[in-house]
Formats: C-alpha cells, structure tokens, sequence
C-alpha cells in the first residue's frame, strides 16, 4: 500500500512541476508578443516577489510577477511589470481564487510610473 501511495504522490509531483514549466513558458511567449508590439525586444524576463514589484499591494496566491526589461529603438532599456495568472488553460482570465481579491492579468510600463 506505501509503495501505492509513493507512486501516486511521485506522479502528482510531475504533473505538477511539468505543469509550472508549461504556464511559465505561456507567460514568456506573452510577455514576448506583448513588447514585440511595442516595438520592443525583450532583454531579461525575471519572476520577482510580489512585495519587490509595482504590483507590491494587487496581488494575490494566484499571481505570478514578473519584472522584464526590453529595448526599443530609441531607449536603450525600459522597465515593464507583468501580473500573470496561475491558470494553465487560460492566462488571460479572471483570476480564480474564491475569495473578493480578485487580480487579473496587468501590465505597468515605466512610461506609466513617471
């Protein structure tokens, strides 16, 4: 019955990691898409505590943070933030958490800090 239970826990330790690695990889490719359409190139994609970023009081358990650094043709680097949501299958939804503190997905460019 151990081994059972070991087995089980194993498999759902995978899923779990696999699963993490395919939701930071959408949060990339969207992270890209969204600085390619600003004209910019990304230079750095960091997942930063919540509490060291421009979301430090909108955030929540289900939210990832990300700090990104970019170029673009004039500026030699800018500062952006992304909100991302912990849901696999749609990273543009509604947060899914039960309780009123809902944080959906936003973004803060340094154009927007000054």
């Amino acid at each position: 019955m151990a081994i059972i239970i070991v087995s089980l826990l194993g498999i759902v330790a995978v899923v779990l990691v696999i699963s993490l690695n395919f939701l930071e990889k959408q949060h990339e490719e969207e992270i890209k898409a969204v600085i390619s359409k600003k004209g910019g190139i990304v230079l750095k994609i960091e997942r930063v505590a919540p509490e060291t970023s421009a979301f430090k009081n909108d955030f929540n358990k289900s939210n990832v943070i990300y700090r990104i650094i970019y170029k673009n043709n004039v500026d030699s680097e800018l500062l952006a933030w992304y909100r991302g949501i912990n849901v696999p299958n749609d990273i543009h939804g509604d947060n899914p958490t039960a309780r009123g503190d809902r944080f959906g997905e936003k973004w803060i460019f340094q154009s927007e800090l000054k």
